[in-house]
């Protein structure tokens, strides 16, 4: 009896995948979301997925990590931080930051000097979804030579609010970057650090 069921579940699970590679994009969700119950048995094919020909499957599968969560969703999904297309780079970056985990924030913290604008911010909201375990990756990018990777930083550390960037903060307050000082001083502002620390 127990061997029959067994032969259910893994149809169940096949049936999810297929619908997650080839369905509609509402019945992918609902794949996606159907499969968080499967836990660990869902890594190994949806990592499977993660080298798909298809850019779609391959976000697809790193959605459905996402819900499935857990320690053994992070290595597949940091090996694709790198992939060819923005899109699945986006999608890897999200997943990683609703799975929350800190051990994350290293790597996502390197991609806010993505090619893409849009990488670089979803990464930069993934950060901020991780929260306090992410400040010490991101305080380490706030003297990147890029402009633009400074202020993602400042700005995914004004919404974690966290008091152990103070001082990393105070420090970006003459930054050349108007933007970057603005943000700053807006992050400190939310701390309750006030004007105090503004230079004279």
């Amino acid at each position: 009896m127990s061997t029959q069921k067994l032969d259910v579940a893994d149809d169940e699970l096949s049936d999810l995948l297929h619908t997650l590679a080839t369905g509609s994009e509402e019945s992918r969700e609902t794949a996606a979301l159907a499969l968080a119950r499967w836990g660990a048995a869902a890594v190994e094919p949806l990592t499977a997925m993660l080298a798909e020909a298809r850019a779609d499957v391959r976000g697809w599968a790193a959605r459905a990590l996402a819900e499935v969560g857990g320690g053994g969703a992070l290595p597949p999904l940091l090996a694709c931080l790198a992939d060819a297309d923005p899109d699945v780079r986006a999608c890897v970056a999200l997943a990683l930051g609703r799975i929350g985990k800190g051990a994350a924030a290293p790597a996502l913290a390197a991609r806010l000097a993505d090619e893409s604008a849009f990488v670089a911010g979803v990464v930069a909201d993934a950060l901020s979804m991780i929260g306090e375990p992410a400040v010490e990756a991101l305080t380490g990018m706030l003297s990147h030579a890029s402009p633009h990777v400074r202020l993602l930083s400042v700005r995914a550390l004004g919404r974690i609010k966290s008091e152990r960037a103070i001082a990393p903060l105070c420090g970006l307050l003459e930054d050349p970057s108007y933007l970057v000082r603005y943000y700053a001083q807006e992050a400190l502002d939310a701390l309750g650090v006030g004007m105090v620390f503004l230079a004279p």
